[in-house]
């Protein structure tokens, strides 16, 4: 009879514990690697959307936006020099899936440049957006940078099986504006109409259009809108302007319709007749757009910042009604439209070094304000009526400084780049609060426009599959 060969189970025993010990060593070294790689990729995860957000916020200067992006990824992660790649896309809204960018996004909220057609490649579209290919440095405006950098983790146990390091590639998307989902930043705004007998009822069709559209793309729980026109409107029926007599006007309104929220109560009017009902037509405000009438002298000033209002109190002009009625911590904005220069108040000495100085007014309170120059013949507006200080023809020569100057100069960020309306369409080639536009083409892309940049915010978005 044999003796059990207890000895030399005990060394098989010993055998098998010494894998499983190897064995399990190398899970713990390989989960090890696995945690360090994927904290990389977390950290990694967190610098690409903070760069892209930091880079967006300087949109639509690609330069400016491609600089903040790289020096905000490198300083939070100094290794990722050489690996940061930045691309732009301009994003835009399908609201009804149909692979189009909806009507007036482009360029509304961005532009691609003529090279991209209005649908079709490079279009791409999904889930109610559509991207394409954007160069800031062939004159895009584009809303969207891409960030796309990689980081190599060396890994510490991994090596003893042949694996010495992990790759992880990052893509981050940022976008500045409504960025195919509508705005949604709170804004308290003023539309200042020009009113005066310079603009025809075909000038005046198409301010309402676009002024409608502007409502149209608003959300009226985030943005409120008031209106306020020169020249001031009756009292008694603030569809009609005051007397065409500048000195009867102490009587008139400037603004007709305080900051509201009610244009979407309940939608019963399709004013861009596209089978769907689109604002309220009992608004206030809906109804004093449409009522607009055209008549009388031009004073782009007092609609701004009444002169001769020097109290407190409210009045009626668009600062008053923003400083006590707007919401606290809302952006605050102007948009005023004109095709002339100001030749009133009548007992001003310069009319328009006075609408620049109430422009300044409102811009010191922290008021945004845009400007609109609609068909304005830089040639022969001027402001003739201004016989000294900046504008005059002391300075100027004979006319004055150009309308342009004068629009300029009241917009935020003033930058006169001396735009030809009459030989280019919708204008804005230096990103400065100032557009200029024919008669001849479409307010609506103005208007849009300056929704998009009231109300734009960055954030990080998906792009579409292949986008």
């Amino acid at each position: 009879m044999t003796a059990p060969r207890a000895h030399e189970d005990d060394g098989a025993i010993l055998v098998l514990a010494a894998v499983l010990l190897i064995v399990l060593f190398g899970v713990a070294a390989l989960a090890v690697d696995i945690t360090l790689k994927s904290t990389d990729r977390q950290h990694l995860w967190n610098s690409a959307d903070a760069a892209a957000l930091a880079g967006a916020s300087q949109l639509p200067d690609g330069l400016s936006a491609e600089s903040e992006a790289t020096t905000y990824a490198l300083a939070n992660d100094a290794d990722l020099a050489g690996e940061v790649t930045t691309t732009f896309r301009c994003l835009v809204a399908d609201t009804d899936n149909n692979g189009i960018p909806d009507f007036g996004e482009v360029p509304g909220a961005c532009d691609p440049g003529p090279d991209v057609p209005a649908s079709g490649p490079p279009w791409v579209c999904s889930d109610g957006i559509c991207t394409a290919p954007c160069v800031p440095a062939d004159g895009d405006t584009c809303n969207t940078i891409v960030l796309e950098t990689e980081k190599t983790t060396d890994f510490a146990f991994a090596p003893a099986i042949g694996i010495d390091d992990g790759t992880t590639d990052i893509l981050s998307a940022a976008c500045r504006g409504t960025c195919g989902t509508g705005l949604t930043g709170p804004v308290d705004l003023i539309i200042v109409i020009d009113r005066s007998g310079s603009m025809t009822s075909t000038d005046m069709d198409k301010v309402e259009k676009a002024s409608l559209s502007m409502l149209n793309f608003f959300d009226p729980a985030i943005q409120h809108v008031g209106l306020a026109v020169l020249p001031p409107a009756d009292k008694a029926n603030e569809c009609v302007l005051e007397d065409s007599d500048p000195t009867e006007w102490e009587d008139g309104r400037w603004l007709i319709v305080p900051l509201s929220s009610d244009y979407k109560d309940t939608l019963n009017y399709d004013f861009d007749l596209d089978g769907t009902n689109d604002l309220d037509s009992t608004s206030e405000l809906v109804q004093k757009i449409r009522c607009s009438t055209d008549n009388g002298w031009t004073d782009l000033g007092s609609p701004i910042r009444d002169g001769s209002n020097t109290t407190t109190e409210l009045g009626d002009d668009a600062f008053s009604e923003l400083l006590n009625n707007g919401r606290p911590g809302v952006k605050k904005g102007i948009v005023l439209l004109s095709d002339g220069a100001a030749n009133q108040p009548a007992d001003v000495a310069n009319p328009c070094q006075f609408a620049d100085q109430m422009a300044d007014v409102a811009k010191n309170a922290g008021i945004e304000i845009y400007t609109i120059g609609f068909g304005v013949d830089t040639r022969a507006a001027t402001c003739n009526a201004d016989e000294t200080g900046p504008y005059g023809e002391s300075l100027w020569g004979p006319g004055g400084a150009s309308v342009t100057r004068l629009l300029a100069d009241m917009a935020t960020q003033p930058s006169d780049d001396n735009c030809t309306v009459l030989t280019t369409d919708f204008e804005n080639s230096d990103g400065d609060f100032f557009f200029c536009l024919p008669k001849d083409e479409d307010l609506n892309a103005v208007f849009l426009a300056i929704a998009s940049q009231l109300a734009q915010g960055s954030r990080l978005v998906q792009l579409p599959p292949g986008g």
